[in-house]
């Protein structure tokens, strides 16, 4: 890496920075900003070009981006929201590649079959990170969110494997035909015996690390060991990824003090990761409109804007079949303002520009006829699905009355702190019946446990302290400490009863899990109290 690249990428990071900034004043979603700032400024005449290698742009993003989302998810959301995955990941996402190569075939007929296929598996799949990063600050209602987030987690693996599969078929390496799905088959299987293998290694590596730093470097190297592995068995790394992240989750770390740091470590990475992809992004528009010039791209760009509108038109019948299927068991979407949302929030981004930058420009020896005219019409689909549709995401969820009630999430976390409230004395009246204390302390504590929920949802302080009797006062400097060490042990273990109970709530597919690590997290920050 040369200074001049490593100036760039600061750059970056500062304007994601700047970005968030903004986009906390002008509720705008903050990387699509910072992909309009970096694209303008690549192309000022002083500004220094980075070249990143395509090959290593999605084993190098997708591996942490996947690993964060999916680590708001549980397997039992999953299994709850399995129609929805079937039909949104990989029906979908499938259709909309098949029909994207047979729209271009038929209005390109110069295009070889297998390059129309790589171009719709380029554009099929909404990008995960543009998903989340654009979609979930914008208030949308949980049930919404969690179907485009269980959808975005998967779609990816499909797409790859349609493209990998038409890039050989471009390389005369083997024809494109029904193995495919044969091939995707025994990929995901593989990949998920994967994910299972290297998240069971990283949940008991994690229980024999005593360093809370080291744990949550852990959980960064972790994604792109089961990504590279899965990869290196010819399996797909997302789809072992997304299990390595789900097994994590399902075994989380019963040291506190690991789930802060990693907590508080994963939302630093998440901020400057999603920066430096939607930089990148920005940055490789200005080197896509250099290598194929601009008469090229005006040129294209009519049936460029049909794609981009088909893959629109597709997606909205898609989620339509979804309403329809669903309509009984009131699943996402309910009605025809969700359909309208979900469409929306199919948004392309870093898949699809990875692989337009993979696609090979020689094969066989020859030059790739219609190479440029598939990278710039993908360049433009992502560009349509994903700016104008993230800038106006806000105001669309205003005009459609979709916006979330903040009151739900409070209901639900204030019934969820009720239920640790009620953990935390059953085990709080246990453990004091074995302790010597006063009985005013022993009440003050049961005080202090019912009350539990209060301060866990107004994050109030925490009373109680060795100094609320006069007994206390009066007691010699080890007297004193043993009673202070017990109030200390009683509150712990009450804390850890209410933590146990919300984390067995994790795997509930009716609570958000995002609510329940909010929670658990502020538990955590009142055990860390206690101890301190």
């Amino acid at each position: 890496m040369t200074m001049t690249s490593l100036v760039t990428i600061l750059a970056i990071f500062a304007l994601t920075i700047l970005a968030v900034a903004v986009g906390e004043r002008t509720h705008l979603p903050y990387p699509v900003l910072l992909l309009i700032s970096t694209a303008a400024l690549a192309f000022l005449p002083f500004t220094p070009s980075l070249v990143v290698d395509p090959d290593i742009i999605l084993p190098l993003f997708l591996p942490p981006l996947l690993f964060s989302t999916a680590r708001r998810a549980s397997w039992s959301v999953f299994a709850v929201r399995r129609r929805t995955l079937f039909i949104m990941a990989f029906a979908l996402t499938a259709v909309t590649a098949f029909a994207v190569a047979g729209l271009v075939k038929l209005l390109v007929p110069a295009l070889s079959l297998p390059l129309a296929m790589a171009l719709g598996a380029m554009v099929a799949p909404p990008d995960p990170v543009a998903v989340e990063s654009v979609a979930g600050p914008a208030h949308l209602p949980r049930r919404v969110m969690r179907a485009l987030q269980t959808e975005s987690l998967f779609n990816d693996a499909v797409a790859i494997i349609l493209f990998t599969a038409a890039v050989a078929a471009i390389r005369g390496e083997r024809a494109f035909g029904l193995g495919v799905a044969g091939n995707f088959i025994v990929g995901a299987v593989l990949a998920v015996a994967v994910g299972l293998l290297v998240g069971w290694i990283a949940s008991y590596a994690t229980t024999h690390l005593r360093s809370s730093a080291a744990s949550g470097a852990l959980t960064l190297v972790v994604p792109f060991l089961a990504y590279l592995l899965a990869e290196e068995v010819h399996a797909s790394g997302v789809i072992a990824v997304v299990v390595t992240a789900l097994e994590i989750g399902r075994h989380a770390p019963e040291a506190v003090h690991d789930r802060v740091i990693t907590a508080s470590f994963w939302e630093v990475a998440d901020l400057l990761i999603i920066g430096a992809a939607f930089g990148l992004i920005g940055v490789e528009l200005r080197n896509i409109v250099t290598d194929q010039g601009w008469s090229d791209i005006v040129g294209y760009l009519p049936v460029a804007l049909l794609v981009a509108l088909a893959v629109i038109v597709i997606r909205f019948f898609g989620t339509w079949v979804l309403h329809w299927m669903t309509r009984r068991s009131r699943g996402v979407p309910r009605n025809w303002r969700e359909c309208v949302v979900v469409t929306w929030c199919g948004m392309r981004g870093l898949a699809t520009l990875a692989l337009a930058l993979s696609l090979p420009a020689v094969a066989q020896g020859t030059v790739v006829i219609g190479r440029n005219f598939a990278v710039v019409t993908a360049l433009v689909v992502m560009i349509i699905t994903l700016v104008p549709t993230g800038l106006l995401l806000p105001w669309l969820i205003r005009v459609l009355k979709l916006q979330e009630d903040p009151r739900k999430q409070r209901l639900e976390a204030i019934r969820l702190s009720r239920r640790a409230e009620r953990a935390a004395l059953r085990a709080l009246n246990s453990y004091l019946a074995t302790l010597d204390l006063p009985e005013d302390t022993k009440d003050k504590l049961r005080a202090w446990g019912s009350q539990l929920h209060r301060r866990i949802t107004l994050l109030q302080s925490l009373p109680g302290g060795p100094q609320t009797t006069a007994e206390f006062h009066s007691s010699s400097p080890e007297k004193y400490q043993e009673q202070h060490d017990m109030m200390v042990s009683a509150q712990t273990v009450a804390l850890e009863a209410a933590r146990a109970e919300v984390l067995a709530a994790r795997m509930d597919p009716e609570l958000d899990v995002a609510t329940v690590d909010r929670v658990l997290r502020t538990l955590d920050l009142r055990t860390l109290a206690i101890r301190s």
